[in-house]
């Protein structure tokens, strides 16, 4: 870990990005901390095909109360097939931010938060997902408690949202706000975040960039190291932001609309990570607690036993070659009333190709990584 630190008031950005340059040009680890000041931070936001609540996001961002002339904005769009990008092109074009840029590219979501890293502006990158809603006062909040705690990583707690439109997000927020303090800086200690809505000191990424193989858990791989490199991760306690899901919309399934190639990609270290990530400790109540939290998981387990009954009967009991055909039938007639027949027949399709192995290494990960876990 950086072995020390230092904490500055500097006169000016100018003198800040001085100072830290020639500092980090001679292997000097610096924290730079704005006392009196707002520091100029990166909004990043990695979206893809999210045109049915990008508005809303970016109005969210437009409604803080942090100085805008402090807030550069950052897009990095998937290459998406809908209008997202022309939505936000018009948004920001009539903003007063310090400045935007949207880079068009097709990437998973690691190697988007890495771009966002490579093209950041300022002393820190609040990474905001495309689809989570924010009061006013929560980057402000956030960049105060990473001052006032000399922090490293600052999360906010984050409630889920379901809606059948986007009209009714609005109503459901009133509803779910909790009755806590919002205006409180106070925080607790975290050793793993996600990173829909996470302040992130350019200091960390001198050490750290997103794995590309880890197309899901990127955030809780990143923070989980961060956490063991030394660096100080916080969660504020009181804030509150929001996560909103359609019911139905065909893009609030990333696990589904992720192509193919990335969702195979790193199976093995995603189910290592997700599994040391999931409690202070592996135990077997842990485990258990997870398979029953994550039933899909059991599921796609069972396509083993399915399988062996099914080859089973061909030399056996004939009927029993029909486990696996029904088995996979019923799991496809439940994903095609949940998702429409194409995108659940592509569910379907995934459940073996992506969640029999995927399952199969949290499993192997459970045992393995017994009385460890995320501290």
């Amino acid at each position: 870990m950086h072995s020390s630190d230092f904490y500055l008031r500097p006169l000016s950005l100018f003198s800040i990005e001085s100072f830290y340059n020639t500092a980090t040009q001679v292997g000097l680890p610096v924290k730079i901390m704005l006392y009196g000041e707002s520091p100029l931070i990166t909004v990043g936001i990695v979206v893809r095909n999210r045109e049915w609540i990008i508005g809303k996001m970016l109005n969210a961002l437009l409604s803080q109360t942090y100085p805008h002339d402090k807030i550069y904005v950052l897009i990095v769009d998937g290459n998406s097939s809908d209008k997202t990008v022309e939505i936000a092109e018009e948004i920001l074009e009539k903003s007063d931010f310090k400045g935007y840029r949207i880079i068009i590219k097709e990437c998973s979501i690691p190697e988007g938060r890495n771009l966002c890293i490579d093209n950041m502006q300022g002393d820190a990158l609040m990474y905001w997902d495309s689809d989570v809603i924010m009061n006013s006062n929560v980057v402000s909040l956030m960049v105060k408690a990473m001052i006032e705690n000399k922090a490293d990583i600052v999360d906010v707690q984050c409630v889920e949202i379901f809606v059948n439109s986007i009209e009714e997000a609005e109503e459901k927020i009133k509803q779910a706000k909790p009755t806590q303090n919002e205006n409180s800086t106070a925080v607790h200690a975290a050793s793993v975040t996600g990173m829909g809505h996470t302040l992130v000191a350019r200091t960390v990424f001198n050490d750290l960039r997103f794995d590309p193989d880890l197309t899901i858990c990127e955030d809780l791989e990143f923070t989980y190291t961060a956490s063991r490199k030394g660096y100080k991760v916080v969660a504020l306690e009181q804030v509150v932001t929001y996560d909103v899901n359609m019911w139905k919309q065909k893009y609030s399934d990333t696990h589904i609309d992720m192509p193919l190639k990335y969702a195979v990609r790193g199976i093995r270290k995603k189910a290592e990570i997700q599994v040391l990530t999931y409690d202070t400790k592996i135990t077997a109540k842990a485990t258990v607690n997870f398979f029953l939290k994550n039933k899909r998981y059991l599921f796609y387990i069972g396509y083993a036993p399915a399988a062996f009954l099914t080859i089973l009967g061909l030399f056996l009991y004939m009927p029993l070659t029909l486990a696996f055909p029904i088995y996979l039938l019923a799991f496809a007639i439940w994903q095609i009333r949940k998702r429409g027949t194409t995108r659940g027949l592509q569910s379907t399709l995934r459940s073996i190709i992506v969640g029999v192995p995927y399952a199969v290494w949290l499993a192997f990960y459970f045992v393995k990584h017994a009385g460890a876990g995320a501290k």
